[in-house]
């Protein structure tokens, strides 16, 4: 999505914040259900002093990652199990590719991973 001022940006970040999934667990209130990943792209343009166009492009992202779940201690039954596994999985997942990426290996799982 293209905006071109911060409340813009802000919108779109509010938007994404109501379609994020929290629930009541016994350790939290309000628990992260899913993960949340902004990433805010910009560019900007100068002249330099020749008079010719620079463009400077800059890349920020923002993630919100939902917690590892202890099952035990946060009293998951039914669907927040389900619920707690997925996420579980999901971040050993993700963990598994950055590791990966780190140690420069000549296969990422990336499909392994949603995110």
């Amino acid at each position: 999505v293209v905006v071109h001022s911060a409340e813009e940006a802000f919108e779109r970040v509010k938007t994404g914040l109501a379609k994020r999934q929290v629930a009541e667990t016994k350790c939290n209130a309000f628990s992260s259900r899913s993960h949340g990943i902004f990433t805010l792209q910009i560019h900007s343009k100068e002249k330099t002093v020749e008079g010719e166009d620079l463009i400077r492009v800059g890349k920020l992202f923002l993630v919100d990652l939902a917690g590892s779940e202890n099952v035990g201690r946060s009293g998951a039954k039914d669907k927040r199990l389900r619920e707690a596994g997925n996420i579980n999985q999901s971040l050993l997942t993700l963990g598994r590719v950055i590791t990966a990426l780190v140690e420069q290996r000549g296969h990422v799982p990336y499909r392994d991973s949603k995110l």
